[in-house]
């Protein structure tokens, strides 16, 4: 009877075990960040969404539309891979047609946005995301006020544009001379970027908060002990696979994204909305 009930334990744990790691329902991480150029009191909360890679959430994303709503974001970043250049973009479509109206919509390009066509562009995704309401970032900054916050936004297009040679040095070279004279001053400003190791290069360009997507959270996980096994660009046991990493001169989030399938499985590693809550630590003037 003993050895039957230790049996019955060992199965229901090794079953719960697996229901855990498997586990691939949406679930909401926030982190907090603090700064000088906010005055105390004062907040901003945004919600980020990287790597969708044209997986699908309900009818027409309604619950992933729903979950980012209830978070009540004063900002949605979108740093690339919504699309995906094996799937129909009609989910990514969906998303930002649901969400339109409920907070500015920043997005920038990753790979899987870019194809071999005349603009570099798939599915006229830009297009498509403009006609939303959404703002396209193309290696530019821009100012902007929310909630009585003074912002400055910044956004680097994916490097796989046009540069198949030499990628990432003409794409540093390219983001320095594009966003390195930013004025920022005392203004608190983000910058969407989609490849989460480039971290050289968002240490030299004078931005506070950089976002992120591209690892997928290196895919398999395992808590406390392993932040990911393998990430694109980055390979085995990636230094910067998710989650908040607090740099000498900016904070840096990555979103661990959404793209799930039974042949590269999600380990420890559910699809994530990230919800990033800046808080001001400054003394008004």
């Amino acid at each position: 009877m003993f050895k039957k009930r230790r049996t019955y334990l060992t199965f229901g744990a090794i079953v719960t075990f697996l229901l855990v790691a498997l586990y691939n329902g949406l679930v909401v991480r926030t982190y907090d960040v603090s700064t000088d150029k906010l005055e105390a009191g004062q907040s901003l909360r945004i919600v980020l969404l990287s790597d969708l890679h044209g997986y699908s959430y309900g009818k027409e994303q309604s619950a992933l539309v729903e979950k980012v709503k209830e978070q009540e974001p004063d900002l949605i970043a979108l740093p690339g891979d919504m699309l995906d250049r094996y799937r129909s973009p009609n989910a990514a479509f969906d998303l930002i047609k649901g969400l339109e109206g409920v907070a500015p919509m920043y997005f920038v390009t990753g790979n899987h946005e870019i194809d071999d066509s005349d603009d570099y562009v798939r599915h006229d995704v830009k297009d498509v995301f403009r006609s939303h309401g959404v703002i396209v970032l193309e290696n530019e900054a821009e100012a902007l006020t929310i909630n009585g916050i003074d912002l400055v936004i910044g956004g680097l297009e994916d490097p796989l544009r046009t540069y198949v040679e030499n990628l990432h040095g003409i794409w540093e070279e390219d983001a320095l001379v594009a966003l390195e004279d930013t004025e920022t001053d005392e203004t608190f400003s983000i910058l969407l970027s989609h490849r989460a190791e480039r971290v050289e290069t968002y240490a030299a360009l004078p931005f506070d908060l950089v976002l992120s997507g591209h690892a997928h959270g290196g895919q398999i996980r395992i808590p406390y002990l392993m932040n990911g096994l393998y990430a694109p660009d980055q390979g085995f046991f990636p230094k910067y696979a998710g989650g908040l990493y607090e740099h000498e001169t900016f904070d840096h989030v990555i979103g661990r994204g959404f793209n799930y399938s039974i042949s590269v499985p999600r380990v420890f590693n559910p699809p994530e909305i990230v919800v990033i809550d800046v808080a001001g630590t400054g003394t008004p003037e």
